[in-house]
Order: structure tokens, then C-alpha cells, then sequence
């Protein structure tokens, strides 16, 4: 005989069981294997407890907060028939049920070890790993959050802040990151000292400029949103430095620097000396014609190509929505791609990142690209007077391919081709207003 036991609760709470709320970076609600969560209330505050299934969202009735007749969960990859979900979450309700009838005052710690008991769940032991630390949080933060594209963006992020700690010998947790720290930590970036692979005990200084230190702290604050939300789930509040005072340095430009159609032309039809440098040019000069990231242009094939038309989606925009780029192909791009027949199909042999930017480097002082530029030193912000041929690099030949377009076409269509979306502040970064436009300017008035 099945009996209902009435608590005269002398403490009030109340507890609904609900599959988590979520949405995707395109803004749609997650449906499948979604975690099933508590939602606690008591005292004034609020919990959420995970019971340790997930279920996807159409085998769970909201009405009478249980899993549906003859459908399965799962608790890690282990699937769970919907008796036992749900007995879990009956043991859970009578379990707080005699909890609030026989106390006055509790707290979620003291809420959470009870309900830990009941599902089964060990406490952490000294010395353990805690996914709720803050270095094992942006562990889970980068496995689990950031796209494959970021992913090594942000563990940079979180090895500055591992040798951080090691050089200041802090224990880093939440409650200890305050302003302060955050300011010492960009103080810290300015001046960083590491040990590069292959230097045994050796350290060289590494100082960072202001946007690098705008990447880095912007990344911090991108992990702490994701912690924040991720621990208010376990019951757990923890402060927002960045709003507190600390303000993220901004990012400083000077004047786009690139190659001119000229001296683009004038690359093209070079005589080089060596095969590795006529490579690297027909790269570089490939891309200035397409516009494209490096990371995207060496991903390329020959079926990306159609009718005389490049088609890719950029990686940056993979993971939002993402973005289809059509660059017809111009007549100098279509003889590069005719030297060349490479049997994995892709358009252009390539090395490392590297070692491209040093042919670079290499190919514009042969052919003599070494005419002196002004530009903003990147760590000290000065202006200093350098060689075109010592500052090249891949990013210079998108720089060319919008800078070069800019003012004879609608921006619009410039950026369509790059890939910039529609009002992109970086998109400022790739061109300079010239002088024959400044004057045309004039004439108009």
C-alpha cells in the first residue's frame, strides 16, 4: 500500500524540475541531451541543483515535472530507462521535504551535501581536481564553449593567467580576482617573461602591447561571463571585477600599410632567384587578389571554385551565422592556379604560417618593396620610421586587396568579398583615405 507522508514544513521552500534552458550561438534552444536541473528556492535565495540525467526536451513532461512513460535519459553516456529518472526525482522532493519540515535555517552548502547523498554523488576530496575552480572551470569553459576556430585563442588566455600565478606564486580562485588583480595581471602582460620551446631553463622577455592585452583581458572576461552563469547553476554567486572599475585597454591602429597595385604588379613579374621564393609569391600574390585570412586560403580546394567564382565561408563566421563569400576571380589569380596541379586538390602549395611570412619578408627585399613607412610601434605605441620588406607579412595582402578597392567601389561590395559583416569596425583597419580621394572631397564643395 502506497502511504503519502504530509511535512509541516517549518521552513518554506519550493522546488520545480525542469530541463536546463539553453541556446546555441545561433540564438535556437538546445532540444537534445539537455541537463535536468532543480530549481530550489528557500530563505529568499535560489539554487540549482543538476540531478545528474539529461534527457532530450520531448521525453519530459513539464506538467507533472517528470521524465514520459517508456522513454530513456542518460546519465553521462550511460542511458537511463524513465522509472529510474524519475525515481531520482521523488527521492529528491521527500529528501528536501524532511529537510525543510524539521529546520528552521539551512544553507545551499548544507543543501547541496544532502542532495549529493541522494544522487549518489562523492564530495570532493583534498587535493582532487574541482571543475568549479577557477582553472578547472576555463578547462570546461574551452572544451565544452569555444569553437573550434578560438579554441587555441583562449588557451593562450588561460596560460597567461597559469604563469601568472606560478610567477606570483597566488593561489588564483574567483573570490580572489578583483580589480586590483586584474590591473596586476595587465601589469604583469606588459613586462611578461617566458621560456619558448626547445630554450631548456632560458627565458626571453615577451612584453604584450595594448592589443594584445585587449585580446587577452577580452578573453578573461568572455571565460568569466561563461563562469558566472555556470556556477549561479551550482548555487554559487561570484562577483564581476570588470565591472567594478577595471576598464579593458583599448585597441590602438595606425595607418593601414600595403602594397600598392604597382607594386603588386611588379611582384607578379619578378624574376627569382630560388622556387621556394616564386612559391611564395604566387601565394601572397593569390591572396591579395582573393582578400582571404590565411587560416581560410590554405583550406582551400578546387571545388571551391566554380565558373570562375571562389566560394568559401570564413572561419570566424562558422560559428554565428555564418557568412557565404563570392570573389570572382581575377585574370592574374587564374594564371597562378595554372602553374599548379596539386593531387590533394588543393589551389596552392603552402608552408607553415611562419615560415610564409619569412619568404615574405625575404621576397620583398629581393625584388626591392623596401620603400620607409611610418608606423605605431605595436608594444610602445610610438611612431617609428621602418622598411616596407621588415614589416610584410600575410595580413599584408588583405590589407591590399580592400585598401586598393577602397573609393573605387561601394564598401559594401568590398567587404562582401572579404568577409567582413556589414558595419565591421575591423573593416576600418584595411584602408586609408588617399590623397587623390581627399581631394576629390574638396572639389565638391
Amino acid at each position: 500500500m502506497l502511504v503519502n507522508l504530509i511535512y509541516i514544513q517549518k521552513m518554506k521552500y519550493n522546488v520545480k524540475f525542469s530541463p536546463e534552458v539553453r541556446k546555441d550561438k545561433a540564438g535556437n534552444r538546445i532540444i537534445n541531451n539537455v541537463p535536468i536541473f532543480a530549481d530550489l528556492r528557500f530563505g529568499g535565495g535560489r539554487m540549482f541543483y543538476f540531478t545528474g540525467y539529461r534527457i532530450d526536451i520531448d521525453n519530459f513532461d513539464t506538467d507533472t515535472q517528470q521524465a514520459k512513460k517508456n522513454t530513456t535519459g542518460r546519465e553521462g553516456s550511460r542511458p537511463v530507462q524513465y522509472n529510474i529518472i524519475n525515481k531520482r526525482l521523488t527521492a529528491i522532493r521527500a529528501t528536501l521535504d524532511l529537510h525543510f519540515a524539521n529546520i528552521d535555517t539551512t544553507t545551499k552548502d548544507e543543501v547541496k551535501t544532502l542532495l549529493n547523498k541522494v544522487c549518489s554523488k562523492s564530495e570532493k576530496k583534498a587535493g582532487q581536481p574541482d571543475d568549479l575552480s577557477f582553472f578547472g572551470m576555463f578547462d570546461k569553459y574551452i572544451n565544452e564553449k569555444v569553437s573550434a576556430a578560438s579554441k587555441k585563442k583562449i588557451r593562450s588566455v588561460l596560460n597567461h593567467w597559469r604563469r601568472y600565478a606560478e610567477k606570483r606564486k597566488y593561489q588564483i580562485t574567483f573570490d580572489f580576482v578583483t580589480v586590483k588583480i586584474l590591473r596586476d595581471f595587465e601589469k604583469y602582460l606588459r613586462s611578461e617573461s617566458m621560456r619558448p620551446k626547445g630554450a631548456g631553463k632560458q627565458l626571453i622577455k615577451s612584453p604584450k602591447g595594448d592589443n594584445t592585452i585587449h585580446s587577452l583581458m577580452k578573453g578573461t572576461r568572455a571565460f568569466w561571463n561563461y563562469a558566472k552563469e555556470e556556477l549561479k547553476r551550482e548555487g554559487i554567486e561570484i562577483k564581476y571585477p570588470f565591472a567594478e572599475g577595471y576598464s579593458i585597454p583599448a585597441e590602438t591602429y595606425g595607418n593601414p600599410i600595403y602594397i600598392t597595385t604597382d607594386e603588386r604588379n611588379l611582384l607578379f613579374k619578378a624574376v627569382l632567384p630560388t622556387e621556394r621564393l616564386s612559391r611564395a609569391r604566387d601565394v601572397f600574390i593569390f591572396q591579395c587578389l582573393i582578400g582571404a585570412r590565411v587560416g581560410d586560403m590554405v583550406k582551400l580546394k578546387k571545388y571551391n571554385i566554380q565558373n570562375g567564382v571562389l566560394s568559401y565561408i570564413p572561419r570566424k563566421t562558422k560559428e554565428g551565422k555564418p557568412v557565404t563569400v563570392n570573389v570572382p576571380l581575377h585574370a592574374m589569380a587564374i594564371e597562378i592556379l595554372n602553374r599548379y596541379d596539386i593531387p590533394d586538390g588543393s589551389l596552392l602549395p603552402f608552408i607553415s604560417d611562419q615560415r610564409y611570412n619569412d619568404y615574405i619578408k625575404e621576397l620583398f627585399e629581393v625584388v626591392g618593396l623596401t620603400r620607409i613607412v611610418t608606423r605605431l610601434h605595436p608594444r610602445t605605441k610610438e611612431e617609428e620610421q621602418v622598411r616596407l620588406c621588415d614589416i610584410a607579412s600575410s595580413h599584408m595582402a588583405r590589407r591590399a586587396f580592400v585598401g586598393n578597392l577602397y573609393g573605387k567601389v561601394d564598401n559594401g561590395i568590398i567587404s562582401s568579398m572579404s568577409g567582413h559583416v556589414p558595419g565591421s569596425k575591423a573593416f576600418t583597419r584595411y584602408y586609408d583615405v588617399s590623397s587623390d580621394l581627399q581631394v576629390e572631397a574638396i572639389n565638391k564643395l
